[in-house]
């Protein structure tokens, strides 16, 4: 897409007469990436003629409401309920009946009688409200509570059968009905169901609550025009309460429009915008919510009136006179100050493996406390901070991106060239993908100088104590990764031979001696330098110039990985 976007670019320019047709007669290079094949419809695309912007349009710049970027942050904030609708309430009917419920017209009744008279069978309810039961007669049950079901029928039969006539009576299914629903719903329409179900069943049926649009506290059941029914979501999603009602043929579920909201973020279990038509304590706003035992502090945004105005109040202060209005923004904060830290302790040494040390205790500090091995090699103390390798990432990604754009923005001067720099662009994204992988360690480098006393210490720093060990590791690009004893009349050429020597593709002209502290130091593969115990070396790839284009980047990437990760990545 980047050579299609590159060739509708040209196509512009030629269209405005600001370039020739012809790139190679202007120097112009062309597009890295093939260009497909251009259709009918992109022909016309292209050949409709570009506007001119005069300079000085084009020059200014843009003004900036900031309402509407409140708006636009504020809109892409999930509506609290909004995955309340998924499918679940319209997959089951409710066939089990309650004690309330009041038998209808069509509703189904089971009779069973026995003794004097016997009989099992299952009875309509007519249009006049009754069920006929043979030897009995016809028995009023319309609107009777499902609860009193038995009772009646039973009273009908004994007034003909005095005695010798048992009687058990259970409503089968309940009657059918059509329900419409509209107002703020992803599908209005006409659906049926039992009248038994909920009116979740029915909202779920027609899409759910339209969460741009549709409000969760304003539901309607309406019966002819009137009425008889509102439904507030919240107390269902919040405390499990929902009114059971009874819907019958042509009764009507309207859901209105959203009504002002309170946007709820930071230190919440539920961070949304929560649909508030009136004025709300701040603690019960807390509570919706679900309040974070961390957070200590709420600032508190009113947006009603012509200015906004800000609240910071911390949660031990009495907030019982804090009341949120419409429109209201509530953050939960984590505002302390850090008392202590937490330092884990690695490798070779005695003591614990996590100290506890003062917010502004120092590298000296810990070491005073710990407790060092015989075998512990303190020259060669590693420390790992996130903080670091959190920069490390973000560098490594900035110098992906930088590489990624300009794959997709180079040029070549023939077709013959634009072939190869897309297999060499197909090569480079494959590159980035790894190195994108790469997880930095965050070593804070401490070198034989540094002072520890001036080296403070942070919440969740690492240190590492290697062990005394006469190793050395050659690894990267050799043919035989290995590790050596240290031997005092080696050097470094002689560790890489000894590793079956550096690979087709080793730059022996880059060689990288690592020190356990961290320390690196760039040599060659024929340098004499001396190698120390738990020194290891790594020969980097070598990135042919002639052959990628991008060889300045890369090498620089291979570096930062190298370095920050301890791994070689390979085009």
């Amino acid at each position: 897409m980047p050579g299609a976007a590159a060739a509708y670019q040209q196509q512009q320019q030629q269209a405005a007469g600001q370039t020739p047709a012809d790139p190679a007669a202007a120097g112009v290079a062309a597009p890295m990436v093939a260009v497909p094949p251009i259709t009918s419809t992109s022909q016309a695309i292209l050949a409709t003629p570009i506007p001119q912007v005069p300079l000085a349009a084009r020059a200014a710049p843009p003004i900036v409401d900031s309402q509407i970027v409140q708006t636009a942050l504020t809109s892409s904030t999930p509506v609290f309920g909004q995955t309340l609708f998924q499918g679940a309430f319209a997959q089951e009917s409710f066939q089990s009946f309650n004690p309330d419920y009041q038998i209808s017209i069509d509703d189904l009744v089971d009779v069973r009688l026995w003794g004097g008279l016997t009989l099992a069978t299952r009875l309509l309810v007519d249009t006049q409200g009754n069920i006929f039961v043979p030897g009995v007669g016809p028995i009023h049950v319309a609107n009777v509570r499902n609860g009193d079901l038995n009772r009646v029928v039973e009273g009908a039969v004994k007034r003909v059968y005095k005695q010798n006539v048992g009687t058990y009576v259970s409503l089968a299914a309940a009657q059918p009905v059509k329900v419409f629903v509209s107002g703020f719903v992803r599908r209005p329409g006409l659906y049926g169901a039992n009248s038994s179900d909920s009116i979740l069943h029915f909202l779920d049926v027609a899409g759910g609550v339209d969460p741009l649009s549709g409000s969760y506290l304003d539901i309607r059941v309406l019966r002819s025009g009137t009425e008889i029914a509102k439904v507030n979501l919240y107390d269902f999603m919040l405390a499990g309460k929902l009114p059971l009602m009874q819907l019958r043929d042509g009764d009507s579920i309207f859901v209105g429009p959203l009504g002002p909201t309170v946007t709820i973020s930071g230190l919440v279990a539920t961070p949304a915008r929560y649909e508030m038509n009136a004025p709300t304590p701040l603690k019960t706003v807390l509570t919706m919510a679900g309040a974070n035992a961390t957070a200590t502090h709420v600032r508190l945004t009113h947006n009603t009136g012509d200015s906004r105005r800000a609240e910071y109040l911390p949660l031990t202060s009495d907030l019982s006179g804090v009341v949120v209005q419409p429109g209201d923004e509530v953050e939960l904060i984590a505002d302390r100050l850090i008392g202590e830290i937490i330092v884990q302790v690695e490798g070779e040494h005695l003591g614990r493996g996590q100290y506890v040390l003062p917010y502004n205790a120092t590298l000296k500090d810990l070491l005073d406390t710990m407790q060092f091995s015989p075998q512990s090699l303190r020259e060669g103390l590693q420390l790992y901070r996130l903080s670091i390798a959190a920069r490390q990432k973000q560098v490594l990604n900035d110098m992906l991106d930088k590489l990624d754009a300009a794959v997709y923005s180079a040029r070549s001067a023939t077709a013959d060239e634009a072939q190869l720099r897309t297999q060499e662009a197909a090569l480079i994204n494959q590159f980035i993908t790894r190195a994108r992988s790469v997880q930095p360690k965050g070593q804070l480098i401490l070198t034989a100088t540094a002072d520890p006393a001036r080296i403070p210490l942070e919440d969740g720093d690492v240190i590492r104590i290697p062990r005394s060990n006469p190793i050395i590791a050659v690894h990267g690009e050799v043919y035989f990764p290995s590790n050596f004893v240290e031997d005092d009349k080696l050097r470094v050429k002689d560790y890489i031979g000894m590793a079956g020597g550096p690979t087709q593709i080793g730059d022996v002209d880059k060689v990288l001696v690592m020190k356990p502290n961290g320390e690196i130091r760039m040599t060659s593969i024929g340098s004499r330098e001396k190698v120390e115990s738990g020194d290891e070396i790594l020969i980097l790839p070598k990135v042919e110039r002639k052959t990628f284009q991008f060889s300045k980047d890369i090498v620089e990437i291979l570096y930062q990985t190298a370095i920050a990760a301890g791994v070689v990545l390979r085009l």
